[in-house]
């Protein structure tokens, strides 16, 4: 990637999560965290990767998307200089999940072996 697109994802990840801390929407239930932002070269799309704790995952997932233009539109505010904002994808980050299972088939291995 190069410098100005690292430099927008960046840039975008704090704006979006401060942005969702605002939202006062009573279908997100749940804590969100946005963990990355990526953005595509010619900056016409995001994929926002967000972690939700507590609550109802789904329902806030689908809170996130049908909020998304007023957060494209807040950050436009924001940000002038920017010719255009990217449309955002909001999208479930499932890492740590995907972690747990790893580490539960890791123990389930290690306790195969001590047998």
């Amino acid at each position: 990637m190069n410098f100005r697109v690292d430099r927008v994802n960046s840039e975008l990840q704090k704006s979006i999560s401060e942005i969702i801390r605002r939202l006062k929407d009573p279908r997100i239930t749940s804590m969100v965290s946005v963990l990355e932002v990526k953005v595509s070269r010619d900056l016409e799309t995001a994929k926002v990767y967000v972690s939700c704790f507590g609550g109802d995952a789904e329902e806030t997932l689908a809170a996130l998307k049908s909020c998304a233009g007023f957060i494209r539109h807040e950050i436009r505010n924001e940000y002038r200089e920017l010719r255009s904002v990217p449309e955002l994808n909001f999208q479930l980050d499932t890492s740590m999940q995907y972690g747990e299972k790893i580490d539960a088939i890791l123990e389930g291995l290690k306790k195969n072996g001590a047998d």
